[in-house]
């Protein structure tokens, strides 16, 4: 994953991006596209807390905090030695990232749990996820970078939603060093692990199957279950979902995985 487009805006789950960002970049040799985006929202609002400000006082001091965050972040690029770029935007902060991404390989964001605005964080995510070109990396807020070579869950049911986030993981799980395809309940398919694992095979990746009954757990508790046995670093999962009226709806399994994530998630629709 030589471009990778990394979402900034100053919220709590930046440095965990920023941190993931660092490290896939130095695993890959790859090169930073660091996106801030404006909302139009904060043109015409402001800070609540700066009171009753004529437009353009607001319009100066969202530029000049813009303009503060840009020059602290490119600082610390500089001390990361790694490649990077800069790019700015104004409008809707999942419109930006999609466009953005017909460029990347991989589009670095947020994962739960977010301290505020959780909501709306979520739904940038899965916005992202569900329409970009690029896989979306969630990160968890609390995660200090990620582990490119330690263990990787790859969640697998047959669907075409597992096989684009497989496919698009690849690079990533070339590099791992154990690798597990995980079935919950296998469903009566051609595709199955095994088949996954032997196309994995035919590019030099080993994965051992893991299959799991769900019994009285959730799919979502299974995942969460294996992946604190292996020890994974990271997760691949499928993005079951679509966007509707700017509202992201996904299916249960990513949409948990997703509001409370163990590890940093690789997800792809």
């Amino acid at each position: 994953m030589k471009t990778i487009l990394v979402h900034i805006e100053g919220d709590d789950g930046q440095e965990a991006r920023l941190g993931a960002a660092f490290d896939l970049a130095r695993s890959c040799g790859g090169h930073l596209v660091c996106l801030s985006v404006m909302p139009y929202a904060a043109y015409a609002l402001g800070d609540p807390a700066m009171g009753a400000f004529p437009v353009t006082t607001l319009i100066d001091a969202v530029e000049a905090r813009r303009k503060e965050e840009r020059t602290a972040i490119e600082a610390r690029l500089a001390r990361e030695g790694v490649s990077w770029e800069w790019q700015s935007g104004d409008g809707d902060s999942a419109d930006r990232l999609v466009e953005h991404a017909r460029l990347a390989d991989v589009v670095i964001m947020s994962a739960g749990p977010f301290s505020r605005q959780s909501a709306m964080q979520l739904g940038m995510t899965g916005e992202a996820a569900i329409r970009a070109p690029a896989p979306v990396l969630a990160v968890p807020a609390a995660a200090r970078g990620i582990n490119v070579a330690g263990p990787a869950v790859v969640c697998w049911d047959g669907g075409q939603e597992a096989a684009r986030a497989m496919r698009a993981a690849m690079p990533l799980l070339a590099l791992s060093e154990a690798v597990t395809l995980l079935t919950v309940e296998e469903k009566d398919s051609p595709f199955t692990a095994r088949a996954a694992a032997a196309f994995l095979s035919r590019h030099g990746i080993a994965a051992e199957v893991e299959e799991r009954a769900k019994g009285s757990s959730s799919i979502e508790q299974v995942i969460r279950s294996v992946a604190a046995e292996r020890e994974a670093a990271w997760i691949v999962q499928g993005a079951y979902g679509h966007s509707r009226m700017r509202q992201m709806l996904f299916g249960g399994v990513t949409r948990g995985l997703l509001a409370d994530a163990p590890v940093p998630i690789l997800i792809a629709h």
